[in-house]
């Protein structure tokens, strides 16, 4: 379901991401849950990723493949699903407006453990995600751009 673009995005920073997880077992929150974020254009799915977070003593897995992620799961863990639309996600990703706020405003749709889907918020702030986040759309505005004028 996902469009060309987010597909090229998914395949460069997801790698990035795992790197960062192999350097920096700090990097690892104490969170568990599976988190499927679905990013929709349109209300029309778009992409979607798994987080897959067990405890500060296994790595985390980050995929954008369904199969990745239900192998990665050791034991039983909540599920949280968050939606967000595309246009929204970038407010979301780089703190222009927090995951409460958005989820109180419509903006973020949330099924599953609201406090769980806040202590991945929590999780986020501590690795200081939104930091690489910026950097990266900075570095990379071309490729950002591309997925979100990116036609379904």
């Amino acid at each position: 379901m996902s469009s060309n673009a987010y597909d090229e995005l998914a395949n460069y920073i997801l790698p990035v991401i795992d790197a960062q997880m192999n350097d920096s077992q700090e990097m690892w929150p104490d969170v568990k849950g599976l988190f499927i974020f679905t990013v929709t254009k349109q209300k029309k799915p778009a992409t979607v990723w798994y987080c897959v977070l067990q405890g500060k003593d296994v790595r985390p897995v980050i995929t954008n493949k369904e199969d990745v992620a239900k192998a990665a799961v050791k034991s039983k863990i909540r599920t949280v699903r968050i939606q967000v639309e595309d246009a929204d996600a970038l407010n979301l990703v780089t703190g222009g407006v927090t995951g409460i706020k958005a989820f109180m405003t419509g903006k973020v749709k949330v099924k599953g453990d609201l406090l769980l889907a806040q202590r991945l918020e929590e999780a986020v702030e501590k690795m200081g995600a939104r930091e690489l986040a910026i950097a990266f759309i900075k570095e990379n505005q071309a490729m950002v751009n591309s997925a979100i004028k990116a036609k379904l």
